[in-house]
């Protein structure tokens, strides 16, 4: 066979084993949860204010950026989900000594596994974006929607693949499906988090820490909203220097941590064995 007609193949082979693994997704109800999730809750923003008699934000950039406060959780809840056992079922559960043996290169399986996980999560920003949107066309008019809330959704990509990229290396280093999505889940929601505090404490910037550039979707629409998950706003951490991510500087860590994590779950996945 030529070299395109082994690199069409691939693509057909990661193509089906995508479908497969959205489907599976679906069937387990991963998909359903997960998009329920994503359109509850930008609609508790739109709801709640008028059920409490209170007003909703005078722009529309500041209405987008209480309803995108949760966003982030809501990214690495759905990778956490969608990819935590990618990897590391294969091998658990030894479905890799009937998978692998097939006339198909297991990159090809690997890269669709990876793809269908980022194309879920990518389904759950859209969702919670598109319900933002449409709350900010009825209440201020869709000629307010700003360029800020595009960068916005471009960056929620961004931290969605970068999230995914993560939690994907951990399934191919990690044994068990449960340690593996635990570990992508807490390094996200806690232990990145906090590295990026401790080093705030030493008035160092946490630039290269992945989750202090997610305050970057947020940060563009340009309203002071502490996003889940921030360092340090306000409170009795108030005193800490206050190291804002910078715009261009967070979409290369972003691409950096997204390609480099998927590459290196990548190898490590194709050079592990199947236990015996």
């Amino acid at each position: 066979m030529s070299f395109k007609d082994d690199f069409c193949t691939d693509i057909n082979h990661v193509y089906l084993n995508t479908l497969f693994e959205l489907k599976k997704h679906w069937k387990k109800n991963r998909i359903i949860l997960v998009s329920l999730l994503a359109i509850a809750l930008p609609l508790l923003f739109y709801a709640i204010p008028p059920l409490l008699g209170s007003d909703y934000s005078d722009t529309a950039n500041g209405f987008a950026s209480s309803n995108l406060a949760f966003i982030t959780l809501m990214i690495i809840i759905s990778a956490a989900m969608f990819t935590g056992d990618s990897i590391s079922s294969e091998f658990e559960n030894r479905t890799g000594l009937m998978l692998f043996p097939t006339p198909q290169r297991q990159n090809s399986i690997f890269v669709g596994k990876y793809i269908a996980s980022l194309l879920a999560t990518w389904l759950a920003v859209m969702l919670y974006y598109l319900v933002t949107l449409i709350a900010i066309g009825q209440i201020y008019g869709f000629d307010q929607v700003s360029m800020e809330f595009g960068q916005s959704f471009f960056l929620a990509l961004l931290y969605s693949a970068s999230a995914v990229s993560l939690i994907y290396f951990f399934s191919s280093v990690m044994k068990r499906s449960i340690t593996s999505t635990l570990i992508g889940f807490f390094a996200l929601m806690m232990i990145l988090p906090i590295v990026s505090l401790v080093l705030t404490l030493g008035d160092v910037d946490p630039w290269f820490i992945i989750t202090h550039s997610a305050d970057l979707i947020t940060d563009v629409l340009g309203a002071s909203t502490t996003s889940f998950g921030s360092a340090s706003h306000g409170g009795p951490m108030s005193g800490l220097a206050d190291f804002s991510p910078d715009f261009y500087v967070g979409i290369e860590v972003m691409t950096a941590y997204a390609i480099g994590f998927f590459v290196a779950g990548l190898g490590i996945a194709n050079r592990k064995k199947m236990e015996g």
